[in-house]
Protein backbone atom coordinates (compact mmCIF):
# COMPACT_ATOMS: atom_id res chain seq x y z
CA UNK A 1 0.00 0.00 0.00
CA UNK A 2 1.22 3.68 -0.63
CA UNK A 3 2.34 5.45 2.37
CA UNK A 4 0.34 8.94 2.09
CA UNK A 5 0.27 11.95 3.64
CA UNK A 6 -3.48 13.57 3.91
CA UNK A 7 -2.90 16.94 5.33
CA UNK A 8 -4.93 17.92 2.37
CA UNK A 9 -7.49 16.65 0.17
CA UNK A 10 -10.47 17.42 -1.49
CA UNK A 11 -13.52 15.52 -3.30
CA UNK A 12 -13.98 17.33 -6.82
CA UNK A 13 -18.16 18.16 -7.43
CA UNK A 14 -19.28 19.77 -10.44
CA UNK A 15 -20.64 23.62 -10.00
CA UNK A 16 -22.66 25.70 -11.77
CA UNK A 17 -21.51 26.34 -15.82
CA UNK A 18 -19.58 23.34 -15.71
CA UNK A 19 -20.10 20.26 -18.56
CA UNK A 20 -22.98 16.97 -16.89
CA UNK A 21 -23.22 14.08 -17.71
CA UNK A 22 -24.60 13.98 -21.76
CA UNK A 23 -23.44 17.58 -22.16
CA UNK A 24 -21.48 18.46 -25.22
CA UNK A 25 -17.50 17.78 -24.47
CA UNK A 26 -15.69 20.50 -23.75
CA UNK A 27 -12.48 19.33 -25.28
CA UNK A 28 -11.31 19.23 -28.91
CA UNK A 29 -10.17 16.16 -30.63
CA UNK A 30 -6.71 16.68 -32.26
CA UNK A 31 -5.26 14.32 -34.78
CA UNK A 32 -1.61 12.98 -34.74
CA UNK A 33 -0.23 15.75 -36.47
CA UNK A 34 -2.21 18.23 -34.27
CA UNK A 35 -5.06 19.18 -36.97
CA UNK A 36 -8.81 19.41 -34.90
CA UNK A 37 -11.12 16.62 -35.90
CA UNK A 38 -14.32 16.67 -34.68
CA UNK A 39 -14.92 13.16 -35.73
CA UNK A 40 -12.38 11.47 -33.89
CA UNK A 41 -12.71 9.49 -30.87
CA UNK A 42 -11.36 8.54 -27.69
CA UNK A 43 -10.56 5.00 -28.63
CA UNK A 44 -10.27 2.76 -31.95
CA UNK A 45 -8.81 3.49 -35.24
CA UNK A 46 -10.11 6.99 -35.36
CA UNK A 47 -8.56 7.85 -32.11
CA UNK A 48 -7.85 10.99 -30.70
CA UNK A 49 -4.00 12.03 -30.21
CA UNK A 50 -4.90 14.41 -27.93
CA UNK A 51 -7.44 17.04 -26.99
CA UNK A 52 -7.75 20.48 -26.63
CA UNK A 53 -9.54 22.23 -23.80
CA UNK A 54 -9.82 26.19 -24.39
CA UNK A 55 -11.37 27.03 -20.83
CA UNK A 56 -7.48 25.87 -19.54
CA UNK A 57 -5.38 26.55 -22.94
CA UNK A 58 -4.08 23.22 -22.35
CA UNK A 59 -3.43 19.82 -25.26
CA UNK A 60 -3.66 17.10 -22.65
CA UNK A 61 -2.62 13.37 -23.65
CA UNK A 62 -5.39 11.38 -24.65
CA UNK A 63 -3.54 8.00 -23.58
CA UNK A 64 -3.51 8.43 -19.43
CA UNK A 65 -1.87 4.89 -19.34
CA UNK A 66 2.09 5.93 -20.68
CA UNK A 67 3.08 4.10 -17.13
CA UNK A 68 4.36 5.47 -13.36
CA UNK A 69 7.16 6.49 -12.28
CA UNK A 70 8.44 8.65 -9.25
CA UNK A 71 7.91 12.32 -8.53
CA UNK A 72 11.20 14.58 -9.57
CA UNK A 73 11.65 18.09 -10.78
CA UNK A 74 14.43 17.10 -11.96
CA UNK A 75 13.49 14.63 -14.68
CA UNK A 76 15.68 11.91 -14.33
CA UNK A 77 14.84 8.85 -16.40
CA UNK A 78 12.27 6.98 -15.57
CA UNK A 79 10.57 10.12 -13.15
CA UNK A 80 6.92 10.46 -14.19
CA UNK A 81 8.05 14.32 -15.28
CA UNK A 82 10.13 12.46 -18.16
CA UNK A 83 7.13 9.90 -18.80
CA UNK A 84 5.11 12.47 -19.64
CA UNK A 85 7.71 14.70 -21.74
CA UNK A 86 8.51 11.52 -23.72
CA UNK A 87 4.81 10.40 -24.47
CA UNK A 88 3.30 13.92 -24.97
CA UNK A 89 6.73 14.44 -27.95
CA UNK A 90 5.95 10.75 -29.47
CA UNK A 91 2.06 11.78 -29.48
CA UNK A 92 2.58 15.43 -31.15
CA UNK A 93 6.61 15.78 -32.54
CA UNK A 94 6.49 19.17 -29.80
CA UNK A 95 8.46 19.54 -26.88
CA UNK A 96 7.22 21.03 -23.83
CA UNK A 97 4.90 18.22 -22.10
CA UNK A 98 4.52 17.73 -18.64
CA UNK A 99 2.57 16.97 -15.52
CA UNK A 100 -1.05 18.88 -14.92
CA UNK A 101 -0.79 21.40 -11.66
CA UNK A 102 -3.18 20.02 -9.40
CA UNK A 103 -2.83 21.97 -5.78
CA UNK A 104 -6.11 20.81 -3.56
CA UNK A 105 -5.79 24.09 -1.99
CA UNK A 106 -7.47 26.00 -4.96
CA UNK A 107 -10.23 26.08 -7.13
CA UNK A 108 -10.71 24.73 -10.56
CA UNK A 109 -8.45 26.76 -13.16
CA UNK A 110 -4.69 27.25 -14.08
CA UNK A 111 -3.73 26.42 -10.80
CA UNK A 112 -6.39 22.77 -10.34
CA UNK A 113 -5.70 21.15 -13.76
CA UNK A 114 -7.01 18.77 -12.47
CA UNK A 115 -10.07 19.51 -10.64
CA UNK A 116 -11.00 21.53 -13.75
CA UNK A 117 -10.55 18.23 -16.31
CA UNK A 118 -12.59 16.20 -13.21
CA UNK A 119 -15.46 18.66 -13.09
CA UNK A 120 -15.53 19.14 -16.86
CA UNK A 121 -16.10 15.46 -17.30
CA UNK A 122 -19.09 15.56 -14.92
CA UNK A 123 -17.11 14.97 -11.52
CA UNK A 124 -17.41 11.31 -12.09
CA UNK A 125 -15.18 7.72 -13.26
CA UNK A 126 -17.13 6.94 -15.69
CA UNK A 127 -16.79 10.77 -17.51
CA UNK A 128 -13.44 10.92 -17.32
CA UNK A 129 -12.92 7.34 -18.76
CA UNK A 130 -15.38 7.83 -21.47
CA UNK A 131 -13.30 10.92 -22.36
CA UNK A 132 -9.79 9.86 -21.92
CA UNK A 133 -8.00 6.42 -23.24
CA UNK A 134 -6.61 4.25 -20.26
CA UNK A 135 -7.82 5.78 -17.25
CA UNK A 136 -7.09 2.92 -14.70
CA UNK A 137 -10.01 2.35 -12.11
CA UNK A 138 -7.33 2.69 -9.26
CA UNK A 139 -4.92 4.83 -10.39
CA UNK A 140 -3.24 7.55 -8.72
CA UNK A 141 -2.03 10.56 -11.63
CA UNK A 142 1.19 12.89 -10.19
CA UNK A 143 0.53 16.66 -10.58
CA UNK A 144 2.90 19.20 -11.12
CA UNK A 145 2.69 20.72 -7.91
CA UNK A 146 4.32 20.59 -4.54
CA UNK A 147 2.41 21.26 -1.38
CA UNK A 148 4.52 23.20 1.14
CA UNK A 149 5.93 21.50 4.06
CA UNK A 150 3.57 20.65 7.00
CA UNK A 151 4.20 19.20 10.14
CA UNK A 152 5.34 16.47 11.12
CA UNK A 153 7.18 15.76 7.25
CA UNK A 154 9.26 18.69 7.04
CA UNK A 155 9.57 18.28 3.27
CA UNK A 156 7.05 19.60 0.69
CA UNK A 157 5.32 17.11 -1.14
CA UNK A 158 3.65 16.42 -4.70
CA UNK A 159 -0.04 16.24 -4.79
CA UNK A 160 -1.71 13.63 -6.57
CA UNK A 161 -5.29 13.10 -8.05
CA UNK A 162 -7.29 9.67 -8.03
CA UNK A 163 -8.89 8.73 -10.68
CA UNK A 164 -11.51 6.97 -9.44
CA UNK A 165 -12.74 9.54 -6.78
CA UNK A 166 -11.55 12.66 -7.95
CA UNK A 167 -9.61 12.76 -4.78
CA UNK A 168 -6.48 15.17 -4.46
CA UNK A 169 -3.63 14.20 -1.54
CA UNK A 170 0.30 14.28 -1.36
CA UNK A 171 2.61 11.46 -1.67
CA UNK A 172 6.09 11.14 -0.43
CA UNK A 173 8.64 12.01 -3.45
CA UNK A 174 10.82 9.56 -3.81
CA UNK A 175 8.31 6.55 -2.12
CA UNK A 176 5.95 5.94 -5.31
CA UNK A 177 5.26 5.28 -8.63
CA UNK A 178 2.08 6.70 -9.99
CA UNK A 179 0.55 6.65 -13.48
CA UNK A 180 1.57 10.13 -15.63
CA UNK A 181 -0.91 12.02 -18.19
CA UNK A 182 0.71 14.71 -19.92
CA UNK A 183 -0.39 18.11 -20.65
CA UNK A 184 1.39 21.06 -23.28
CA UNK A 185 0.33 24.38 -22.75
CA UNK A 186 -1.25 26.02 -25.82
CA UNK A 187 -3.14 24.29 -28.77
CA UNK A 188 -0.63 22.18 -30.48
CA UNK A 189 -2.54 22.73 -33.94
CA UNK A 190 -1.35 26.51 -33.67
CA UNK A 191 1.80 25.05 -32.16
CA UNK A 192 5.01 26.83 -33.87
CA UNK A 193 7.00 23.61 -35.18
CA UNK A 194 10.15 22.55 -33.28
CA UNK A 195 13.84 24.00 -35.07
CA UNK A 196 14.37 20.23 -35.83
CA UNK A 197 11.44 19.67 -37.14
CA UNK A 198 11.43 23.07 -38.83
CA UNK A 199 14.61 22.54 -40.54
CA UNK A 200 13.58 18.89 -41.90
CA UNK A 201 10.56 21.31 -43.78
CA UNK A 202 12.33 23.24 -45.10
CA UNK A 203 15.27 21.01 -46.02
CA UNK A 204 11.99 18.88 -47.95
CA UNK A 205 10.76 21.63 -49.75
CA UNK A 206 14.22 23.18 -50.68
CA UNK A 207 14.57 19.42 -52.91
CA UNK A 208 11.02 20.17 -54.26
CA UNK A 209 11.97 23.71 -55.21
CA UNK A 210 15.14 22.24 -56.70
CA UNK A 211 13.33 19.46 -58.71
CA UNK A 212 11.31 21.53 -60.06
CA UNK A 213 13.92 24.10 -61.53
CA UNK A 214 15.65 20.74 -62.81
CA UNK A 215 12.65 19.43 -64.55
CA UNK A 216 12.32 23.20 -66.04
CA UNK A 217 8.88 24.42 -67.31
CA UNK A 218 6.07 22.57 -68.36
Amino acid sequence: MMKMRFFAMSLALASGGLASAGAATPFEGRLADGQPSSSCTVSGGDKCSTFYSAALDITILNDWSVGTGFWDPAAPAGSAQALAAAAGHAASGLAGWGLPAGDANQPAGTLNQFLSIWNAVGASYAGLSGQFDGVGLNSFFWASTLAPPNLPNPNASPWWFRALTGMQGTSIQASNRLYVVAVRAGDIATAVPEPRSLLLMLAGLGALVGLRRRLGPR
